[in-house]
């Protein structure tokens, strides 16, 4: 490869390199001044630096380079956003029931010895004995879960028959997470006259006449 095939590389100090630097920090809402700074361009009086930064922003290339990042890091934020809602609603509607499962087993009594029951076969149509089953609950194995369901496992606790119980993450902080997240939480806004409508006006002003009125006997019949 001969020297003219080779990529012309900016130095580390180049204008080039500077400008783009001072475009990421400028997205990432860092102030004129302390973006001006870092980059590495030296002045000492801050109104110089405010209007050199000033300058340089109204470069179309610097302008539309700095808006382009801007759009970048907040569609970032609102995909991180979504994949964080997405999750908690998740956790929210979780059903432990999912993590489980119906098996049967042979019945035994209180000495441990198998139970037995005389039933008809299906097939012949003749009485015999066969063991008694019974319907027993267990824990799913974990290599089972689906991808959506093992994400909702917070830890894993080993109980005293050796099984992997899990436990998933709040339903109560999920909520709660969603509730300030989505502002559910917040109060309504009290509205000002000019957002009543007519008859909620004319209700107000009665109920305003009316206690100026009882507020105003009140007073002619103190001794």
């Amino acid at each position: 490869m001969t020297k003219t095939d080779a990529l012309a590389l900016p130095s580390p100090g180049s204008t080039a390199l500077k400008n783009a630097k001072y475009c990421r920090l400028r997205a990432s809402a860092q102030p004129r001044i302390a973006a001006y700074r870092e980059v590495g361009w030296q002045t000492k009086d801050d109104d110089n630096v405010y209007s050199n930064a000033c300058a340089l922003e109204r470069r179309p290339a610097i302008r539309d380079r700095i808006n382009y990042l801007t759009r970048q890091a907040e569609d970032r934020l609102a995909e991180k956003r979504a994949r964080i809602e997405e999750q908690l609603w998740a956790i929210a509607e979780g059903n432990i029931a999912d993590f489980f499962e119906t098996y049967e087993t042979v019945q035994r009594d209180h000495t441990g010895q198998p139970l037995t029951e005389i039933k008809r076969n299906e097939i012949t149509g003749e009485m015999e004995t066969s063991l008694s089953l019974e319907p027993r609950v267990r824990p799913r194995l974990l290599t089972d879960l689906p991808a959506d369901l093992a994400k909702l496992i917070e830890e894993v606790r080993v109980d005293n028959r050796g099984r992997l119980i899990p436990k998933l993450y709040s339903k109560h902080q999920a909520n709660k997470e969603l509730r300030a997240m989505l502002n559910i939480s917040a109060k309504e806004a009290s509205r000002d006259v000019t957002q009543l409508s007519d008859a909620e006006l004319i209700s107000t002003l009665a109920s305003t006449s009316q206690r100026t009125r009882y507020r105003y006997q009140a007073r002619l019949h103190i001794p």
